[in-house]
């Protein structure tokens, strides 16, 4: 390869989706490009892999719910091969006995489920849900693009129409507001439920990829922060191929205009000097050279480990070593030989997204054994069968289940080769108290433990957003005061990931948001 070769306007670090989503924008303003990923294959979390011959799953992250549709277009991904099998799928809370709980997202039908379990939980859920557009209202703006700075003029450099949207609330709904996001989830849900299943779904939403139970306080905020970024997306559901057609069409996009990327390409050092970036060296050697460097890895890993804490002042070098991010969820992938029987299911529930959460306790029951390092007895979950909206996933009449399970320790006692059966078996015999014949139906399999998926898709700690998505670590917060904006003290170098507003999820933002900011600052100076 020639020196000049070697010689880029941008380099990104790291092609999963967001590393992927910023060389795209990169790229399409004019920028030479290259996208260096450590492992041999693209899409981080996002990518589909295979079970067994012809048994295809998403890996990692199973489900999109927030992607919107600027990021689409702007990237062309219908263009470059994105097909979605589904983006309507249903929240289901499953019932032992078949009476099973369909959250709301419109129509009366599913308020029907709500009051077979408890009468006056129908008029209690509309109630609820337009209290939270209220408040998603108030917040919601914040996550359409870069959060202001904190700072001493952080109030009078607040958007007059945040303020405006305070007021609008009106007396009652403002107090209501301000003693809705300190608490926990538990506290709101036991306050304005009856049914123990609908809170047990509700409280698994609210703590699903945290590190947090229904009765820690901000759980509350926590619930909310992700209904606002659902309301930017078009629906929950998936692509036809699985997760990892999301990443090849994103990965088509940017080179369609441009980008190059360059697999099993690990980067050891990000090179700087007199407070400027000047390139990357790799773990070969190899050196790359470009005036503006992305980084896709988690914020401590860029700014402590590739960069150096020298780069920094002490207290915000201090700050970024505290950002929890230790992962707390597991991922179990299964090839079935056919449907598992659900008992009263349609449709509508074989295609949707399943909770088992019974009640609220069961869900704080897990955070409790998991901050123990323990194995719960009674592991809660989400789970699609994607194959039921994408057959091709599968042989005809086989399908394959896909289960995130929450509240799962990094460090287990005992060990993790010691206790993954153990694991593997307490969450099978849980869904067969829903669906008696899974386990007669189960082909082949694979566990993704939270040391796992450091190892095999990239996250340290095992942390699905690159950490923590709780109150002190959002907004002007994330991944550290005085950084939300994407920026590090080092000239060029920004940071692109999940840990960065508006934080995880198969959204694109952070990685869109944070190449709109190097644009718009590389033209103002």
């Amino acid at each position: 390869m020639s020196e000049d070769a070697l010689q880029y306007d941008a380099i990104v670090i790291g092609a999963g989706h967001n590393g992927l989503v910023t060389a795209g924008y990169l790229a399409r303003a004019g920028k030479k490009v290259v996208v260096l990923e450590a492992s041999s294959a693209i899409g981080g979390a996002a990518r589909t892999g295979e079970i067994s011959p012809d048994y295809q799953v998403s890996t990692g992250a199973h489900l999109i719910s927030c992607l919107p549709k600027k990021v689409e277009r702007d990237l062309k991904l219908a263009k470059h091969g994105l097909v979605w099998a589904t983006r309507d799928v249903a929240t289901v809370a499953l019932d032992q006995g078949g009476k099973h709980v369909i959250i709301p997202a419109g129509g009366k039908k599913d308020i029907a489920t709500l009051t077979a379990h408890a009468t006056r939980d129908g008029d209690a859920w509309r109630r609820f849900d337009a209290q939270m557009k209220k408040f998603i209202s108030v917040i919601g703006p914040f996550l359409e693009g870069p959060v202001p700075e904190m700072g001493p003029d952080l109030p009078g450099r607040v958007p007059v129409t945040t303020a405006l949207r305070l007021e609008k609330l009106g007396p009652r709904d403002l107090r209501a507001f301000l003693r809705f996001m300190p608490s926990s989830i538990a506290r709101i849900l036991d306050a304005t439920f009856e049914g123990d299943l609908v809170k047990g779904a509700l409280a698994l939403d609210a703590t699903l990829g945290h590190h947090s139970g229904p009765k820690t306080p901000g759980t509350a905020f926590s619930f909310l922060y992700k209904r606002a970024l659902e309301t930017l997306g078009q629906g929950t559901g998936y692509p036809a191929g699985g997760a990892g057609a999301l990443s090849d069409a994103l990965a088509a996009s940017a080179e369609s205009t441009g980008a190059r990327i360059r697999l099993d390409s690990p980067v050891a050092q990000i090179i700087a000097g007199a407070g400027k970036v000047s390139g990357v060296r790799l773990e070969d050697g190899t050196v790359f050279e470009a005036p503006l460097v992305m980084s896709s890895a988690d914020p401590k890993t860029t700014c402590l480990d590739l960069l150096g804490a020298r780069h920094f002042e002490a207290p915000m070098a201090k700050h970024i070593g505290r950002i929890r991010s230790q992962g707390s969820a597991a991922k179990i992938n299964l090839a079935l030989e056919g449907l598992p029987t659900f008992e009263n299911f349609t449709d509508r529930e074989y295609g949707g997204r399943l909770l088992i959460a019974p009640d609220m306790a069961t869900v704080e029951r897990s955070f409790i054994a998991a901050k123990r390092n323990e194995l719960t007895l009674d592991p809660v979950m989400e789970m699609v069968i994607p194959s039921y909206h994408d057959p091709r996933l599968a042989p005809m009449g086989h399908h394959v289940l896909s289960i995130v399970v929450p509240n799962v320790p990094f460090d287990v006692e005992g060990g993790w080769d010691a206790r993954r059966d153990e694991f593997v078996k307490r969450v099978i015999d849980t869904i067969a108290l829903y669906a008696p014949d899974v386990s007669n139906k189960i082909i082949a399999g694979e566990i993704l433990t939270p040391p796992e998926i450091e190892e095999k898709l990239g996250l340290k700690g095992g942390h699905w957003h690159q950490g923590d998505m709780s109150f002190d670590q959002l907004l002007a917060f994330r991944p550290a005061p005085g950084m939300a904006n994407y920026a590090t003290p080092v000239e060029g170098l920004y940071l692109c990931g999940a840990g960065t507003h508006p934080g995880g999820g198969l959204t694109g933002l952070p990685g869109k948001y944070a190449a709109d900011t190097a644009l718009l600052k590389e033209k103002i100076s």
